[in-house]
């Protein structure tokens, strides 16, 4: 692989210090690989190295992790509410359990932070670990981000081990079906000493310090951890690889080109004009003293727009002259033609930021490149880019949690769903929400969907009342005709408003909510 520029770091002491690209710290692995452990395909503290000196790749996985992990989740029920809007009592215990499971799952950063982490990790590296702490009784209790860089896969084991995989059954039940696999463990080197994890749901007592099978009952075993890896599929490796790896060389010359033009001020060569001499010869010790000039008097912003001047005597003086002496002439030729005028290598560096762009296959409005964008482009920018990255990497990270966090804690009740960036445009929420109710969807349905449009919590598994579960469009009809049931808190006079101006007003009324939440808490 080619090397990776890691950063530009002064050297020397004055202000004029120069800075260079300097080689990154040894990989802590090196010369450990082979029977026990893998070694990855790319150097995976380089590749963490590259956001730190890319002009666009730090852009484009700051839209990633804020648009597919930036804005929380939700719980979806998996079941109806009884008669009355209630859920069972199980099912609410159930849901403030998950709740505060990822509330309080790390004591020092929240669960949407350690998902940030997660994804930066993944689309810098191509992998991402939690470290999965469980209590006393043995239940999921904590979730650790471990930086990817530091750790290395083992290889397989040669025998299978024997293990149940909980799976949920039509009546909500869990089942455990018997299931044969090869599990791997996890390493990482800090400080010269190792420390081994194993696989979540890897039934084994495994020592931490040595990555061996133990004996549970030995009081000298430090049982090791269990991690959960994601990673970004490689057919060549178990290790992921990031998706903009074919463009590792657009990075590296859009560095070497910025390091060019950066240094070109202290280190060009070109004098602004030349005075020339003709019709003689160049003085004793010109010479020594023009290679002088060039080499410490050129360089640098202050001397910018200093002269070179040389100097010459006529043609048959000095010492010992042999007939006339020639007429000297001095001329002063510009070299302004020959200095550079702008930053070299524009269209090629903007090219390469394409290219890294076009990897991610996000719009140009997502890294701060939206010029010559309307509004009508800028929404369906946006809807491309959530129907076609955003919403398809959210359900993958949705998948690993429902089966392999929740399925472990055995909840029943609720699945996990990632929320998307509220929507901004009232006109079409107003529209599409009229659409919803004309094909039957309940209060409760719709109020759910709002939910999750607009990134806002209005308690829907809270409130409580047959009203919810009626069709939206029957519930207006009866808030006009004012039957509507006492628990109900909005009641307009009979014929005052349609269905679509409800929805709309519903709508509109949200969003001044919305407005004065963000007011309050920017004061």
């Amino acid at each position: 692989m080619p090397e990776l520029i890691a950063k530009v770091t002064p050297i020397g002491t004055s202000d004029d210090a120069i800075p260079i690209s300097q080689r990154i710290e040894e990989d802590p692995f090196a010369g450990k690989y082979g029977a026990e452990i893998i070694e990855p395909p790319y150097d995976l503290m380089k590749l963490a190295s590259m956001l730190e000196t890319s002009n666009i790749l730090a852009q484009c996985v700051e839209a990633m992790e804020t648009n597919i992990d930036g804005f929380g989740f939700t719980l979806e029920p998996l079941v109806t509410p009884e008669k009355g809007g209630e859920y069972p009592e199980e099912a609410k215990e159930e849901k403030a359990k998950i709740l505060n499971f990822f509330k309080f799952c790390n004591p020092e950063e929240s669960f949407v932070s350690i998902r940030r982490k997660t994804r930066r990790d993944l689309e810098t590296t191509g992998n991402a670990y939690w470290e999965l702490l469980r209590n006393g009784r043995g239940e999921l209790a904590g979730i650790v981000h471990v930086p990817s860089y530091t750790v290395r896969l083992t290889r397989l084991d040669e025998d299978f081990t024997d293990v149940k995989v909980p799976v949920r059954a039509d009546d909500l039940e869990y089942e455990e079906i018997p299931y044969r696999k090869r599990f791997r463990r996890y390493v990482q080197i800090q400080g010269g000493r190792k420390t081994y994890w194993k696989e979540l749901g890897d039934p084994r007592t495994i020592d931490s310090r040595t990555g061996r099978i133990a004996d549970p009952a030995d009081p000298k075993v430090v049982p090791a951890n269990e991690m959960l890896h994601f990673r970004i599929y490689s057919p060549r490796s178990p290790y992921g690889i990031p998706r903009w790896i074919g463009n590792l060389l657009s990075i590296l010359g859009s560095r070497a080109a910025e390091e060019i033009n950066y240094l070109y001020f202290d280190n060009k060569s070109v004098p602004p004009f030349v005075v020339l001499v003709s019709g003689g010869r160049l003085a004793d010790g010109v010479r020594e003293r023009l290679e002088a000039y060039v080499e410490e008097n050129l360089k640098g912003r202050t001397n910018f727009h200093k002269a070179l001047i040389l100097e010459a005597e006529p043609a048959g003086s000095g010492p010992v002259s042999i007939g006339p002496t020639g007429q000297v002439r001095m001329d002063i030729k510009p070299l302004t033609e020959l200095i550079q005028k702008d930053a070299l290598f524009m269209r090629y560096d903007e090219m390469n930021r394409e290219k890294v762009r076009s990897a991610f296959r996000l719009p140009p409005l997502y890294v701060g490149l939206s010029r010559d964008y309307t509004r009508a482009t800028a929404e369906e920018s946006r809807d491309v880019a959530e129907a076609q990255v955003f919403g398809p990497e959210r359900d993958e990270f949705d998948f690993m949690i429902n089966r392999r966090i929740l399925a472990d804690m055995r909840v029943k009740y609720w699945e996990f769903k990632t929320l998307s960036a509220p929507q901004e445009n009232a006109d079409k929420q107003a529209e599409m929400l009229s659409k919803l109710a004309r094909i039957g969807l309940t209060t409760r349905e719709v109020r759910r969907f709002i939910e999750q449009i607009m990134n806002v919590d209005l308690k829907v598994d809270e409130l409580e009342g047959d009203w919810l579960d009626e069709p939206l469009e029957v519930y207006l009809a009866k808030l006009r005709a004012g039957v509507a049931g006492p628990g109900e808190a909005v009641a307009v006079s009979k014929g005052e408003r349609s269905a679509v101006d409800l929805a709309e007003a519903f709508v509109e009324t949200l969003l001044k909510i919305r407005e004065a939440l963000r007011r309050d808490s920017a004061d």
